[in-house]
């Protein structure tokens, strides 16, 4: 009765967001429903099927491609907006359906694998990321491990490619091991679970403790991460027994295409090393434009700009913006790659002729500030 009285408050809090603030309402919704009833996640996931997808990058399109294979074998429930915390895990929990497919930020994964007690759990990738707040790698992949050990009847899905996810796999008294023939990782020096230094061959590693990518249970393709997040989406729907689904990888990569002033754009989210990697590499043309800012979704330390190589923009046309302008223009200075530096974004583009295409890569916040422009 109380959890009933609670997602009655928690609707109408959302309600009077919507109408008033002019917001979704999803995140007010959530906070509130876990303040009267703190339960609430645990108490909603009973009777249904959960499915968590969680990692560094990739989260909310490869959860949204997930929900639709999961939506051919019943209603499902997930994140409209992409809030991954455990109010917006709550929040997508107050809508009934057979199927739960929730994207959980990587610090709040534990907690909600033992709240929820999710069938599968699939782990896309751990890369450095925002480090005033997630801190080094090797220590949520220990979490993560340690989460996996205790959950002897959840399925754990993901990419041994990398060692971090290797590490929780293994860890795992079920799990369906990936692999796309190996990749380089930046944060994977030393093992995970030793700390003994790996040995790497080309894209391949293996460590003296056992931990090595040769082991899989699938092996697929090598491609870009967008291929691979949705492949891995369609392993694990396989599980719940769906068919495979052909996934739009451009959506999964988070890149639209714009028209501004005359010039063609083709924004990209760019968000750490890992993902800036991907996106340098698939630039093309001659006309880029790089947008880094700081705010606190972005993460406020930009050092990782050391973690990147910026080889392939040499010769190009290179513009930068952002509110970290001056960090990344000097990044580039010491890699012999010179850049203007523009005040905002109109300033920007406009030192671009006019019809020409111009690849985008966008800070989180100048990424959906362009897309919502």
């Amino acid at each position: 009765m109380r959890l009933k009285l609670s997602i009655l408050i928690a609707k109408f809090a959302a309600l009077l967001s919507r109408k008033i603030l002019r917001k979704s309402g999803e995140t007010i919704a959530g906070w509130v429903l876990l303040k009267l009833s703190p339960r609430a996640i645990s108490e909603l996931s009973k009777g249904r099927t959960i499915i968590c997808v969680s990692g560094t990058n990739g989260k909310t399109s490869t959860t949204k491609a997930l929900a639709k294979i999961v939506s051919s074998l019943g209603s499902v429930t997930t994140s409209i907006s992409g809030s991954n915390l455990d109010r917006g895990i709550a929040a997508a929990l107050m809508a009934k359906s057979d199927f739960a497919v929730l994207e959980v930020d990587e610090l709040h994964l534990a907690n909600i694998i033992e709240e929820a007690k999710p069938k599968i759990v699939l782990l896309l990738n751990l890369t450095r990321d925002q480090l005033h707040r997630m801190h080094e790698v090797k220590r949520v992949a220990d979490r993560w491990a340690l989460s996996a050990k205790i959950s002897p009847k959840t399925i754990f899905v993901g990419d041994i490619d990398d060692p971090f996810v290797n590490l929780v796999l293994s860890s795992a008294a079920n799990s369906e091991k990936i692999s796309f023939g190996g990749r380089r990782h930046l944060d994977a020096a030393v093992c995970p679970a030793c700390g003994t230094y790996l040995k790497w061959v080309g894209n391949n590693y293996k460590c003296s403790c056992g931990l090595t990518n040769s082991g899989a249970n699938i092996i697929l393709q090598p491609g870009t991460a967008a291929y691979k997040n949705a492949a891995m989406a369609n392993v694990a729907g396989k599980i719940l027994g769906a068919s495979e689904s052909e996934i739009d990888e451009r959506a999964l990569e988070r890149s639209v295409d714009k028209v501004k002033n005359g010039v063609k754009l083709k924004l990209r989210l760019t968000k750490n090393p890992a993902s800036w990697s991907e996106a340098l590499n698939s630039v093309s043309g001659s006309s880029v434009l790089l947008i880094v800012n700081s705010r606190e979704v972005d993460g406020i330390d930009t050092s990782w700009l050391w973690d990147i190589s910026f080889d392939q923009l040499t010769g190009k046309q290179i513009v930068v913006s952002g509110e970290r302008a001056l960090d990344i223009a000097y990044r580039l200075h010491v890699a012999g790659i010179e850049a203007e530096i523009a005040t905002d974004f109109e300033a920007a583009i406009s030192k671009f002729p006019t019809d020409s295409a111009v690849h985008v890569l966008a800070a989180y916040t100048a990424f959906y500030e362009l897309v919502n422009s």
